[in-house]
């Protein structure tokens, strides 16, 4: 009998358990919607402006496919007008965003290749964030090439190769495969796995 009360029980407190809701439904666009929402976005996120549309364009498309009766070409427009808007008010500005990500990357040891590629996925031009490498290696080093060997030094103390390795066994042709990954070349990669730990220096 006891048995059987608990069992109801149990039946009971599972039926009284709120139900797992769905996918929140996507809100209609609106101007002052896509405003809103784009001030929450870079309040939280730093954002080139292709980035920024592709961001906004995604609620967009999220929207029109829910409610159906709304014009997915005046919503694009929309954005547009937003994205111009941002700009001209200092929110959205490119250089700024690909100087400000060129520092932070180069500091945390990402190699040329992996930041120009980085930096395009986000929509910026080629010739934006060509500059702006050169410009950056230029202040803070003496030439471009001494720029990528400083980050690859980073790259391998953070990874622990080369001087920095702790098992001295390790296979230096996978030290090298792991250095080509990140985007080194291949001379910038045998200079730092044979450098000396005495002689390592990192700015």
């Amino acid at each position: 009998m006891s048995q059987d009360k608990a069992s109801a029980s149990n039946i009971k407190s599972e039926n009284a358990r709120p139900k797992a809701q769905g996918p929140k439904k996507p809100k209609k666009i609106t101007e002052s919607y896509l405003h809103n929402s784009g001030l929450y976005y870079l309040e939280r996120f730093s954002s080139s402006s292709a980035n920024f549309r592709t961001v906004m364009m995604q609620k967009v498309k999220r929207s029109c496919m829910t409610h159906e009766e709304q014009n997915y070409d005046q919503c694009a427009a929309w954005v547009d007008a937003l994205i111009e808007k941002f700009i001209n008010v200092g929110l959205l500005d490119d250089g700024i965003y690909t100087r400000s990500k060129v520092n932070s990357l180069r500091r945390r040891g990402k190699s040329t290749r992996t930041i120009q590629a980085y930096l395009k996925s986000k929509g910026l031009d080629s010739s934006l964030i060509d500059q702006t490498l050169k410009d950056f290696d230029i202040e803070h080093y003496d030439t471009p090439a001494e720029a990528e060997l400083e980050a690859a030094l980073i790259f391998a103390r953070k990874k622990r190769l080369g001087p920095f390795r702790r098992d001295k066994e390790n296979d230096p042709q996978k030290e090298l495969g792991r250095m080509a990954r990140a985007g080194f070349s291949y001379d910038t990669s045998r200079c730092v796995l044979s450098t000396k730990t005495e002689d390592v220096e990192l700015n």
